[in-house]
């Protein structure tokens, strides 16, 4: 009796482990790749019913670790009677700049952008899957380092990139709540993930080892991207 419970437990641990068990946190059946992180960020609104969705999604696949969620709070519902209390101009603008880098009209919300190369609604795992299934697993030829009052960015600078700006994310890590007093969302608890409170530029990397100074205790992101500060992330790190 005693075997046969042994081989049982070694089975079930077997399966726990395998990449396919793994593959399931966050409720995806996509495989994690860590050393290619998607960097998730969330264009989200208190101003926006189906907002709160998304931002449970965000949180639940940030349990991965190829996974560096972040939401920013915007304004683009404010009109209709109820400012966001975290939404900042800055933020829409940038979600704006990302619709034009992505070729499409204009902003919505809950709206994640991949890695800068893709969108999607995110309000559902199903809706969420295929813009996971359409990256680049290979690492981000822009390797990060924090440092004390300083980033250091590494490695060679692709062929088809022009200039990559780096961009500092400032944000509160793990959960923020907030129950809106109007609005779609009246008298409704929300939860942020790693909600934005600021980004800035560092400058650009030209390739080869550079050091940036950018002073980060906790709740930083560091983002590479493609030729624009909306473009395709070509590195991504984070410090909680």
């Amino acid at each position: 009796m005693t075997s046969i419970v042994a081989r049982m437990f070694c089975a079930l641990a077997a399966l726990v482990l395998a990449p396919g068990a793994l593959a399931q946190r966050g409720g995806m059946n996509v495989p994690e790749h860590a050393a290619r992180p998607v960097v998730m960020e969330l264009f989200s609104s208190q101003g926006c019913g189906n907002c709160p969705a998304a931002n449970a999604n965000l949180e639940k696949l940030s349990e991965r670790s190829d996974v560096i969620g972040l939401t920013y709070p915007v304004n683009i519902w404010d009109y209709l009677g109820w400012d966001d209390t975290f939404a900042r101009a800055e933020f829409s603008e940038r979600q704006k700049r990302y619709n034009r880098a992505l070729g499409y009209r204009g902003p919505y919300t809950p709206q994640v952008v991949y890695s800068g190369y893709v969108h999607g609604p995110g309000t559902s795992i199903a809706k969420i899957e295929p813009n996971f299934a359409k990256r680049d697993i290979t690492p981000y030829p822009a390797s990060i380092a924090f440092e004390r009052n300083a980033v250091t960015i590494s490695g060679a600078l692709p062929a088809d990139v022009t200039k990559a700006p780096v961009i500092l994310v400032r944000f509160r890590p793990g959960q923020t709540k907030i129950t809106p007093a109007a609005g779609a969302n009246k008298n409704k608890a929300m939860t942020y993930w790693n909600l934005v409170i600021g980004y800035e530029s560092l400058g650009e990397w030209k390739g080869g080892v550079q050091k940036f100074a950018a002073k980060c205790d906790q709740g930083c992101a560091v983002l590479v991207q493609k030729d624009a500060t909306e473009g395709v992330l070509i590195g991504a790190a984070q410090k909680k």
